[in-house]
């Protein structure tokens, strides 16, 4: 930047917002509300507010111009290792925490195996692992949503990412990632047994241990190249330059995706269900379109793409009740934004959730209307980055087309199946600001067809 420039840039320090207590900043205040931390603040500074995170300056920037910046326009100013790091002890060096060129590398080698013809080869696990857990629900009264997608999609990631073969390797490998993920709770981070830290890497040697010996059968057996699932298609993927990932990158991305493919689609779908339970109106539109696109034919992975109001269903569900909240970066160069100077050495926070609730871009924007991205009011198409549930630009999730497919297959089969409805209403806990405060309250009741 120009001396000029410079000299016309006000302070990062200047912005609205406050730093909290020294050295805790106001961690105790985010850590107390999450989501209400961030609605609390925008609605009293607007869209770009400060704060103290842990001893870390933070610049919070909402909206879409802020997204494009961050994700796209200046992304090499800003690191999302930095911004996820406390994920490293536990999934180690995954796409997520990579930046620059290591990043663009890894994801060359890593998009073929969730792109394109490979997502045909994933097409028949889903749909047996939807059938078979569609015939227990229909002994069961009550559906809790978050638990039973969770388990749904526990099922999917262990077989396509870890390469399980029988429910006994699922059942432990599901144990060893909760223990593993119960690690973040931990204060003390020594690792010794009696911890919540020593437990969580002892779990996770366990499921290096069960990857790496997963990848050495195969590589034994050698037949790879037959291999149905991600876990053998990261095992035999190579860029045009000859570049391959080694047993070790093949892991780290192994528990990123498992990490990333079980919590963000069961928490949609369960929204997805309590939407379609509110407005009825709109499951009637589902299923006409699935007469029209799919009529009694099996479905097949041709039909899904077809499948467009489906597609805008799950669009909002993505728009209002986003995976992630808040995502934080590391700024690792000056970056200008507003009239600002963000100094390297600060981390910047962009929210989805807040981007998509801003009236200013989507009309009425707390209500459900899938419509509102259908032609020709395309609200999100008006403003560049406006929906950004899965990220955007480089960082964009990788395994997006995958949880799609995986949605798309459930949904597909309940409404063939059953009708639901879900408690408790939307009457009873709009507005919904605080997706997860409520989610692990949603139970189904279903009635068969």
């Amino acid at each position: 930047m120009t001396v000029q420039v410079l000299q016309r840039l006000k302070s990062a320090d200047d912005m609205p917002g406050s730093f909290g207590k020294p050295f805790v900043g106001e961690s105790k205040e985010l850590f107390a509300d999450d989501e209400l931390f961030y609605w609390r603040r925008f609605e009293r500074y607007g869209p770009i507010f400060k704060s103290c995170i842990a001893g870390r300056k933070f610049a919070y920037l909402m909206g879409p111009e802020a997204n494009r910046l961050v994700m796209s326009d200046q992304a090499d100013h800003f690191s999302t290792r930095l911004g996820w790091r406390f994920l490293e002890p536990l999934i180690g060096r995954g796409i997520l925490l990579q930046d620059g060129q290591e990043h663009r590398a890894t994801k060359r080698l890593m998009f073929p195996a969730l792109h394109g013809r490979a997502i045909a080869n994933y097409f028949d696990t889903i749909q047996q692992v939807t059938d078979d857990l569609l015939n227990d629900w229909g002994q069961q009264s009550s559906i809790p949503l978050i638990d039973e997608f969770g388990k749904f999609t526990t099922i999917v990631a262990s077989r396509l990412f870890l390469g399980t073969e029988t429910d006994a390797e699922i059942q432990q490998t599901s144990q060893w990632f909760g223990q593993m993920m119960r690690g973040l709770r931990g204060k003390i981070k020594l690792d010794i047994p009696q911890t919540l830290h020593g437990k969580s890497q002892q779990a996770r040697r366990n499921l290096l241990g069960f990857v790496s010996n997963k990848i050495a059968a195969r590589r034994q057996q050698d037949n790879l190249q037959e291999c149905q699932d991600v876990l053998g298609m990261l095992l035999v993927a190579t860029d045009e330059d000859g570049n391959h990932l080694s047993d070790t990158d093949v892991t780290n991305q192994a528990l990123m995706l498992l990490l990333a493919g079980q919590d963000n689609p069961a928490m949609l779908l369960s929204w997805v269900l309590f939407e379609l339970s509110s407005h009825p109106e709109w499951r009637d539109r589902l299923r006409t379109e699935l007469d029209q696109v799919v009529g009694a034919a099996p479905l097949t992975l041709s039909h899904l793409g077809k499948l467009t109001q489906m597609s805008n269903v799950l669009k909002e569900a993505e728009r209002l009740y986003p995976p992630v909240f808040g995502m934080a970066r590391g700024v690792v160069k000056d970056v200008e934004y507003a009239g600002y100077l963000i100094p390297a050495g600060w981390m910047v926070d962009i929210s989805p959730m807040i981007t998509h609730r801003m009236p200013e871009i989507y009309r009425d924007p707390d209500r459900f209307d899938p419509d509102r991205f259908a032609p020709p009011r395309e609200e999100d198409k008006r403003y560049p980055f406006s929906l950004v549930g899965f990220g955007g630009g480089t960082h964009t999730c990788i395994g997006l087309e995958l949880a799609k497919l995986e949605m798309k297959v459930f949904l597909v089969s309940l409404l063939r199946q059953y009708d639901w409805t879900v408690t408790p209403s939307l009457s009873e806990i709009a507005p919904i600001l605080q997706p997860s405060k409520v989610q692990e309250d949603l139970q189904a009741q279903l009635i068969r067809l």
